[in-house]
């Protein structure tokens, strides 16, 4: 079962992870932990439309220790169900992404469920490499990449956020 145990990034995706956290300038990061990457990650994928598999090219691995997964793991359910629900591409049928956010989670019916979750945090280290690691070659490049990474994310999916809002009264109790 996904988030009771030890996690461990192999080959290319844990030297992504490793300078995603990594220090620049001396005392700046962009993430402290790899368990933020890891929070991070499945919805950057998702929401790029980015899978990957693991790889074991040049022999490194990082991880995260069985103990913070366990601190974090309501965050990292909560993220597999709301990929779960909402991938339409890999179940069109909305009763059957409730069974798998809900019901099929930690049987064998949630396998192939679990690798793609596992393949949309893959690919969303490679977008989190891509977009702010990459091409940095001086600390104003990480913030830079930040920044433009923000801005294109706020593009892509900020006008969504706004409608969200909009249908909701934040200002009583009046919920659409």
């Amino acid at each position: 079962m996904l988030f009771q145990s030890q996690y461990r990034f192999f080959g290319t995706h844990a030297d992504k992870v490793v300078k995603l956290t990594a220090e620049f300038e001396g005392q700046h990061k962009l993430f402290s932990f790899n368990h933020e990457v890891y929070q991070l990650a499945p919805i950057v994928g998702f929401l790029y439309n980015r899978k990957a598999e693991k790889n074991r090219e040049g022999g490194k691995d990082t991880s995260i220790f069985a103990e913070q997964m366990s601190n974090y793991k309501d965050v990292f359910h909560f993220n597999y169900q709301l990929i779960m629900l909402v991938d339409k591409n890999h179940e069109p049928d909305f009763d059957t992404r409730v069974d798998k956010a809900f019901r099929f989670y930690g049987t064998d019916k949630a396998n192939i469920d679990e690798e793609l979750y596992e393949s949309y945090v893959l690919g969303g280290v490679d977008v989190l490499y891509e977009k702010l690691i990459e091409n940095s070659k001086a600390p104003e490049d990480y913030i830079n990449n930040l920044y433009a990474f923000l801005k294109d994310f706020e593009t892509r999916y900020g006008q969504i956020a706004d409608e969200i809002y909009k249908l909701c009264d934040y200002s009583g109790d009046k919920h659409v």
